[in-house]
């Protein structure tokens, strides 16, 4: 709902900028002049601002506040470019996780949220809501409901991503009535803020000596893919990698093949067998 508020925000301020102060006067080519003055501007996201609109104009078409109908105007916009971000290295992951001190509670905390995101993919706002009451310890189970697609996820609990878990709570994690399994160290004594990840990650980064600067996607985020990485580097199909990370569409999990530098190369043909196909195409 804030995407769309976003996109469509602007369109009313270039609609009031052009003199359209009533939307029944909008017309196709004020439309139209909206799009060739974004598309420069916001290359990758034109998707979402097709998006809006089409949604935007729908409501107006049905509420009777407007006549235009864009559906044909804008079936053909660009599809949105998605860039791919780079995952840890089996090298960076190793460093990351051996510098997290485990003596301390706020160590214990991180290296069993880190453990958690290498090993099951959960995003970081997932694993900071996940409840006392959410794992099963007898089956080694994690249950939760994903926050960005309201939808449930059951997944397997590593040893050692459990015995990390365990250890937090048992010895680090202060007393206190939070239903949370990870939460503040200093009062109030309550579930983690949206800020976790980004907070946490420089704290890390900087330990296990990663250099890290803004935009590289070396975030929390980045242990997520890199559990999808390496789920497609052992083997695992697009339908499974799809199911573990949780995404609502199959789709979602194929940006884990151009991590898969191994896979990749698998996929390439041999120069000289490519140079025989060229030349057959003569």
């Amino acid at each position: 709902m804030r995407l769309l508020a976003g996109e469509i925000r602007h369109f009313l301020v270039y609609l009031d900028r052009i003199g359209r102060g009533v939307l029944g006067a909008v017309t196709v080519d004020d439309v139209r002049g909206f799009m060739v003055e974004m598309a420069p501007r916001r290359p990758a996201g034109i998707g979402n601002v097709v998006w809006s609109l089409k949604r935007f104009f729908a409501f107006l078409n049905v509420a009777g506040l407007s006549d235009v109908h864009i559906d044909g105007l804008l079936a053909l916009a660009a599809p949105r470019r998605v860039r791919a971000l780079p995952c840890f290295t089996r090298e960076e992951t190793g460093h990351l996780i051996e510098g997290i001190e485990t003596e301390t509670p706020c160590g214990k905390r991180d290296y069993a949220m880190v453990l958690l995101a290498f090993s099951t993919g959960l995003r970081c706002c997932d694993i900071v809501a996940l409840r006392l009451d959410g794992i099963d310890w007898r089956r080694d189970e994690i249950r939760l409901v994903q926050a960005k697609t309201s939808k449930p996820l059951v997944l397997p609990l590593s040893a050692l991503a459990g015995n990390a878990v365990a250890e937090w709570i048992l010895h680090g994690r202060p007393d206190c009535g939070a239903p949370e399994v990870f939460v503040r160290l200093q009062p109030p004594l309550v579930k983690l803020g949206n800020s976790t990840g980004s907070t946490l990650m420089r704290r890390r980064l900087t330990r296990a000596g990663i250099d890290h600067v803004a935009g590289d996607g070396k975030s929390f985020h980045a242990l997520r893919r890199t559990a999808g990485t390496r789920l497609i580097e052992s083997g695992a199909g697009l339908p499974l990698a799809a199911q573990i990370l949780g995404h609502a569409r199959i789709d979602s999990s194929r940006r884990y093949f151009a991590l898969a530098c191994e896979q990749l190369r698998q996929c390439c043909l041999p120069l000289e067998e490519f140079t025989c196909i060229k030349e057959g195409l003569r």
